[in-house]
């Protein structure tokens, strides 16, 4: 093969990725995978019990064949260990991710992105006619099916317990923390601890579901808030997961003030953040930088650039540990004096 006949292979598989991505979300939503999810069928049983044509889901399910999800085996389908993630049951909840990354409320910021690098407004805006986080607060659909994604895109948290020690802990308070599933995540772990979630509203109806059980006995409360006003005082230790690249530097800088200002003594912040190596080599990173470019006016950033951050809001990072998925945590302590 000749390096043209490369170059051209290797330029439409990336100019056809969408339509992969595509077809994956529309099985999902067919309910194709939850059908396959009990058990392997043909293309007719199918069709049959999802109302769909059996000439066109056969085609579907060629593509999804050849990308991981469905395997075919004598003319029956079944889902692959890929496929069987996006079950809705499945407690991965990357189904949520899928129906998130599919949504038009994204397709449409993608689609001026053009504008965005021409002009410097946030391609969300150009699009929405408004910011990402105003617009789910008139939206309660899109915000829900946001909080959803969120959350499922958030479960590399799942591993902060086992890479920081909360043992010396008594109150932790996630700022910005969604549905609150890291902060159940925490509370499982750590018994002894009182769980604060901050939220803006919309948020908190999800929250109020996932973190029930620790409302009601009492291990957690919620508080609607504006991380960019105040910080709840009283907790010494606070997690920031996602949420300063969402932010330009003045932001991020007055949240982390924010914190630091609210934390008790001898607190810490956590911070958990895809982090850009200097060469911007990996593929997940520098994708999510140019989403944050998308959606919002903040960035992924490299270690040294949290670094500037922290050191001007009056912290200064005491260790950096590795989480999956091109994660890293974070841990800031405030600066003496």
């Amino acid at each position: 093969m000749t390096e043209d006949e490369n170059a051209g292979r290797e330029l439409i598989r990336l100019m056809t990725g969408p339509w992969a991505a595509r077809s994956v979300a529309a099985a999902v939503r067919l309910g194709v995978v939850d059908h396959l999810a009990e058990g392997a069928a043909d293309t007719a049983e199918l069709a049959e019990s999802l109302g769909l044509r059996a000439d066109r889901l056969n085609r579907l399910l060629r593509l999804l064949s050849a990308v991981d999800v469905v395997r075919t085996r004598s003319g029956r389908h079944e889902l692959t260990d890929t496929g069987a993630a996006l079950h809705r049951k499945h407690p991965s909840r990357l189904r949520d991710l899928v129906l998130l990354y599919d949504s038009a409320m994204f397709a449409q910021a993608w689609g001026s992105l053009e504008e965005s690098v021409r002009t410097g407004r946030t391609a969300f805006e150009v699009a929405h006619g408004t910011d990402v986080f105003s617009y789910l607060s008139d939206h309660p659909e899109d915000a829900g099916l946001y909080s959803a994604g969120m959350a499922a895109g958030g479960r590399f948290g799942t591993a902060l317990p086992a890479v920081y020690d909360f043992t010396g802990a008594r109150v932790v308070a996630d700022l910005g923390g969604g549905d609150g599933d890291l902060l159940a995540t925490v509370l499982d772990h750590a018994p002894h601890l009182h769980g604060v979630l901050v939220e803006r509203p919309t948020a908190l109806p999800a929250a109020r579901e996932r973190l029930s059980a620790y409302l009601e006995s009492g291990r957690a409360t919620i508080e609607a808030g504006d991380f960019l006003e105040s910080v709840p005082p009283g907790a010494d230790v606070h997690i920031l997961s996602r949420v300063l690249h969402n932010w330009s530097d003045d932001r991020a800088r007055a949240v982390l003030r924010h914190s630091r200002e609210a934390l008790a003594p001898g607190g810490r912040v956590l911070i958990l953040e895809r982090i850009l190596p200097d060469d911007g080599s990996p593929l997940l990173s520098s994708l999510f930088d140019v989403h944050m470019l998308v959606m919002t006016t903040g960035a992924e950033r490299t270690e040294h650039q949290y670094e500037t951050l922290l050191r001007e809001a009056g912290l200064t990072t005491e260790r950096v540990a590795d989480l999956s998925l091109e994660m890293r945590l974070l841990v800031a302590a405030p600066l003496p004096g």
